[in-house]
């Protein structure tokens, strides 16, 4: 009964305007995309739906044909999936397992609000590390 309950007093994310608010928006090589979406971004959609947020992707015109991704959604949502590409994207070998467990574990099931709580808090060097990367540059992070 309770759970019923609660439920009915929890709004679906999408409802909640604050999810829209400041979206998330960087760049990625177009082969660390196809890595994380798989082919014909055939994951997206179930990365989207165990994560709560909407990922839109766009091929940028740039010389490196990099991808312009945009992702709205629950702000914890939004820095979970964040820190899983920025660890699939940069160099060293444990960073890389870590966003490769986290990726599996968003493309099975659904993300709890332990595992929302559970990643290492992004410091302003992450984003510089990023754009070092080849992930390009993080236009907004709110």
């Amino acid at each position: 009964r309770g759970r019923r309950e609660r439920a009915r007093r929890e709004k679906p994310w999408w409802t909640v305007p604050e999810n829209f608010v400041d979206p998330l928006v960087f760049y990625m090589d177009q082969e660390l995309e196809e890595h994380i979406f798989g082919p014909s971004n055939a994951d997206l959609c179930c990365i989207e739906e165990h994560s709560c947020t909407l990922i839109q992707l766009e091929p940028w015109f740039s010389a490196s044909g990099q991808m312009r991704v945009t992702v709205v959604g629950p702000i914890l949502a939004r820095r979970w999936l964040l820190e899983t590409f920025l660890c699939l994207g940069i160099q060293g070998f444990k960073r890389q397992a870590q966003g490769l467990e986290m990726l599996q574990h968003v493309r099975n099931q659904p993300l709890t609000e332990s595992d929302l709580c559970s990643f290492s808090i992004l410091r302003p060097h992450s984003l510089e590390v990023a754009v070092a990367s080849g992930m390009g540059e993080v236009v907004s992070l709110a």
